[in-house]
């Protein structure tokens, strides 16, 4: 194209850019990358092969917008040939009325110019007052640039090497940059962060783990540096580890570790405590933790006794403290004592507390179960459990063979045997009297030594059987307590109380027992002079008493008394002789001897066992021979003409009594009594 313009400008008056274009022979707009002046296409200088080109309608070129309405469109009035070279210069914008704020985030990378951003640019804001544009130095804030518009290529090296060297170690308050792969982003850290962290520890608590009553768990605070991700353990004084049960970290300077108070014994103490941390470096603090245990019992758990009622009782309890000679109080934690009991603290033998009192108001056997507390000078305590008994005493009688099971709590009681009475002899033909019966032996045994929870044999002997027409008497039977082969027999042994011997006749002589017969009525003679039975009861083995009681029975008489028996023996004395006491012509039987009296039946009513049978009488008028207090039967009574005889009464049942003896001529004797056995306990 020929040159038909002015001279190119040479100088331009903004900011040039250049657009270059290549003609086709058609096309004849070309729109340019940056808007043109304000003032018209005569500021662009636009070549074509080299020659400016002049503007105007008339001319090579106009300047018009482009599609958006932006002033950047050529058109030339003939289209350039093929292969043609368009060069334009786009002086920009001329005169800057108004600098619009940046939005955020819209400076890139590519934005901005190796090195063009330095210290004295960067500024958090920007000044535009005025429409004159004049920059100051802090015109750029963070607000202006974009994400990622600084990368490292954008740093100047000077940014680290030209500030001032730290001449010594870094402080644990300097905050360092580091880029947190996790999070994917730069991060400040403190330097007491960097490099390898290793744990401390400042103290734990508490440092004396009180035991209390050895149940319940221990909890221990430690405190230190860097515990995050680590774990706590303690160990003894032998260098065993003793785990905790949990440990919680609950900070990078806390750890809390909970044990069982019974997995942390005293024997141990001190215990050290020992921290790892997460990288595992580790640090110990020595002799930390003392065990204050809690006082031990040498008073066994249970029953401490049984005590009857209204009688006084005292228990003792002891308990130690195993770690001083300090004194250990006691208390009563629950329960209850027996009525008007208290506890005394004694503070002996490390501490004993004294159980004492009577009980006057149980109306029945009762337990009292309670719980103690042991104190000691540091406030531990242990606990144990007891029992007192208070005992109303019982009996039980036995009226026939059986077992007597011990009450758990009884170790001792009172205990009677009585045997059974015997039997009455019968009256002769003639004057002859049967002599009365002797009643069955006796045994008192106070305190007999039991035990708990076991059985005894009892058994309880027959009164024996009258006889008639002269025949021999009968004795009773034995009654006893206790057996060798029985599992619960005490220290007592067998008590053995004889049956009582049968009356005497005419014929036969008194039958010894455990009191003995009396005799039969008839003449003495040089070979058979009494003819009385002796008394068999033994005193008991292994006491310093006689608890074991009989007494012989009584003569018959002599003179013109000959028709006339004896009376049995009692436990308490001797049958009477026949005839003995009585004067004139018609003397009276002898009567049987008394037996002893008890309250052990209902501890308050005395009684009387084991009493004699009287001898009978002889011929009408005569008076038989009563019976023994204690059971003892009277003797029987004749009549006149001896049409038959009359009276006379067989033993007492349960008591012992002897049998009364028969009339003459020919009245049948009468029955012993039945034994009985007594226990009070």
């Amino acid at each position: 194209m020929a040159y038909i313009g002015a001279d190119p400008a040479n100088k331009g008056t903004g900011i040039f850019s250049q657009d270059t274009f290549t003609g086709d022979g058609s096309t004849t707009t070309f729109d340019l990358s940056s808007n043109a002046p304000d003032g018209g296409g005569n500021e662009l200088q636009v070549f074509v092969d080299n020659v400016r080109q002049q503007e105007g309608a008339s001319n090579a070129y106009t300047l018009g917008q482009d599609g958006s309405g932006d002033l950047k469109r050529i058109t030339f009035t003939t289209a350039p040939a093929a292969s043609q070279s368009i060069f334009v210069l786009n002086p920009g914008t001329k005169n800057v009325q108004q600098i619009s704020e940046f939005s955020d985030n819209s400076i890139t990378t590519a934005k901005v110019q190796n090195n063009a951003v330095t210290v004295a640019k960067l500024a958090s804001t920007l000044d535009l007052s005025s429409n004159s544009v004049t920059l100051p130095n802090d015109v750029v804030n963070a607000d202006k640039i974009a994400d990622d518009a600084i990368s490292e290529e954008h740093l100047d090296n000077t940014v680290f090497t030209g500030n001032v060297e730290l001449a010594e170690a870094a402080n644990a308050s300097d905050i360092f940059l580091v880029y947190d792969v996790s999070a994917g982003a730069i991060k400040k850290i403190l330097g007491s962060n960097v490099g390898t962290q290793a744990v401390t520890l400042t103290s734990v608590s508490p440092t004396n783990a009180t035991t209390g009553d050895g149940t319940g768990n221990h909890t221990f605070t430690i405190t230190g540096t860097n515990f995050t991700g680590g774990s706590a353990e303690l160990v003894n004084n032998s260098g065993t580890v003793v785990s905790f049960d949990s440990v919680t970290v609950n900070s990078a300077t806390q750890i809390t570790g909970v044990i069982a108070k019974s997995s942390l014994p005293g024997s141990g103490e001190p215990y050290d405590v020992r921290v790892f941390g997460s990288n595992g470096l580790q640090a110990t603090l020595r002799n930390q933790i003392n065990v204050d245990q809690q006082p031990v019992y040498t008073t066994s758990a249970g029953s401490l006794g049984t005590q009857l009622v209204s009688t006084a009782g005292a228990y003792f309890v002891n308990a130690t403290d195993p770690e001083s000679a300090g004194n250990v109080t006691f208390e009563l934690q629950s329960g209850a004592l027996p009525p008007n009991y208290s506890i005394t603290n004694l503070g002996v033998e490390g501490g004993t507390a004294k159980i004492a009192g009577t009980d006057s108001s149980t109306s029945s056997t009762t337990t009292y179960n309670f719980v103690l507390r042991a104190v000691d000078a540091a406030s531990n305590t242990s606990s144990r459990a007891f029992s007192i008994t208070s005992r109303v005493i019982q009996t039980q009688s036995f009226t026939s063979s059986g077992t007597f099971a011990v009450p758990a709590s009884v170790t001792q009681g009172d205990v009677l045997v009585v045997g059974g009475g015997g039997g009455g002899g019968s009256g002769a033909s003639g004057t002859n009297s049967g002599g009365g019966a002797g009643g069955g032996g006796l045994v008192f045994f106070p305190n007999y030594p039991m035990t708990g929870g076991g059985t005894l044999t009892v058994t309880v002997g027959c009164g024996g059987a009258a006889t008639g027409g002269g025949g021999p008497n009968t004795g009773g039977q034995d009654s006893a307590f206790g057996s060798p082969s029985d599992p619960g027999l005490g220290q007592g042994g067998v008590l053995t109380a004889k049956g009582g011997g049968g009356g005497g006749n005419g014929s036969a002589a008194g039958g010894p027992g455990g009191s003995g017969g009396g005799a039969g009525g008839g003449s003495p003679t040089p070979s058979f002079p009494n003819n009385n039975g002796s008394a068999t009861q033994p005193t008991q083995p292994g006491n310093s008493g006689a608890y074991g009681f009989g007494n012989e029975g009584g003569s018959r008489a002599d003179g013109n008394s000959a028709g006339r028996g004896g009376g049995g023996g009692g436990a308490g004395a001797a049958g009477a002789c026949g005839g003995a006491g009585m004067g004139g012509s018609r003397p009276q039987s002898g009567g049987g001897g008394a037996g002893k009296a008890y309250t052990i039946a209902d501890g308050t009513t005395s009684v009387f066992y084991s009493g004699g049978g009287g001898g009978g009488s002889s011929t009408a008028g005569q008076g038989s021979g009563g019976g023994g207090q204690g059971g003892g039967g009277a003797g029987g009574g004749a009549s006149s003409p001896y049409p038959g005889n009359t009276g006379g009464q067989a033993g007492q049942a349960n008591t012992g009594g002897g049998g009364g003896g028969g009339a003459s001529p020919g009245q049948a004797g009468f029955n012993g009594g039945k034994g009985v056995v007594i226990v009070r306990f």
